[in-house]
């Protein structure tokens, strides 16, 4: 009797087990993506409670249990984790306990300055600390980024720094020759003007070819974001205000129309396509170009043919404004 008795234990134990096996490793839990915070000093029966909570998982004993048959109930990581649909128990103990937190992203758009960089990691009430980090215009390299709970604001700033610097290293071994640029400090300078003038992708290397067409023949470049660099006192934004003739006559070592060459420094933060298209500009003959009323620009060999392009511009703009 003792024999069939413990044969059925065994039997029931092992049918037992191979449940809880099958459990853990095959059956879903949660029905949609859940993202779970660990803080410092969460202790296993808190983090099973909250995972309970959440709808992760269904039975904090069987968490508990699995956690502690794999001597994971001490090996928890701080941070936030995404735990996808249908996620196992074993996936669930996978992920709290391998430290790849879940990402999430910042976009930094081509084109703004430090001033304006700062106030959008300053929106992000995920991102740790204050900003500490000193750094000028046309250093931080614009693209989404990734970061999680153990990311700062200088951390970010700190990534988009050393991805400025790494890919304008890359970039200028392939620069073409002849150009009128002597420096990597000057192609940055020069594509964050390109970056301002124009945010059409297919305009980049026709503006940058004026650019460099007037840097080869000791002419200045005229630029009118250079003007509003300073105005607004390396913010960058005229907040609408509008941009008059006499601005052009303000002396300062960024106002290109009133020194040859490239201002003292970057207007602003350009992006990968604008230095592209600084270090590989066009071919052409074009040494002016005006707005087309239309988003893009009209592009002009002669003053004549810039002239008259100008005075087309300004009927449109009158329309507009009517």
């Amino acid at each position: 009797m003792r024999k069939k008795i413990f044969a059925f234990g065994t039997i029931f134990g092992g049918i037992s087990f191979f449940l809880f096996l099958a459990y853990v490793f095959l059956f879903p839990l949660n029905k949609s993506q859940k993202i779970v915070e660990l803080s410092p000093g969460d202790r296993l029966s808190i983090v099973a409670d909250r995972l309970y909570n959440d709808g992760i998982i269904n039975s904090t004993f069987l968490f508990k249990v699995w956690m502690t048959l794999t001597w994971n109930q001490t090996n928890l990581k701080i941070g936030e984790y995404s735990i996808p649909a249908g996620a196992s128990l074993n996936d669930i103990k996978n992920i709290i306990t391998s430290g790849r937190m879940y990402n999430k992203f910042l976009t930094i758009p081509e084109g703004l300055t430090v001033k304006q960089i700062f106030e959008i990691l300053n929106s992000y009430d995920d991102l740790d600390g204050k900003i500490t980090v000193s750094v000028t215009d046309g250093e931080l390299l614009p693209q989404t980024y990734a970061y999680n709970k153990t990311v700062s604001k200088d951390d970010v700033i700190l990534k988009m720094k050393r991805a400025m610097t790494e890919l304008i290293d890359a970039e200028w071994q392939k620069r073409d020759d002849g150009l009128p640029i002597k420096s990597k400090e000057e192609a940055i300078i020069l594509a964050s003007i390109v970056e301002k003038e124009t945010g059409i992708p297919e305009e980049r290397a026709l503006v940058a070819s004026v650019f460099i067409n007037r840097l080869l023949h000791n002419m200045r470049l005229q630029s009118d974001p250079t003007v509003v660099y300073t105005l607004t006192s390396k913010y960058g934004n005229m907040m609408g205000r509008k941009l008059y003739k006499k601005d052009l006559e303000v002396e300062t070592p960024y106002n290109t129309y009133r020194i040859k060459g490239l201002p003292a420094g970057a207007i602003a933060n350009p992006g990968i396509d604008s230095i592209r298209a600084v270090l590989h500009p066009a071919k052409t003959e074009y040494f002016y170009f005006v707005a087309d009323g239309t988003g893009g620009h009209k592009f002009a060999k002669t003053l004549d043919e810039h002239e008259k392009n100008r005075a087309e511009w300004k009927k449109i703009r009158d329309k507009l404004s009517h």
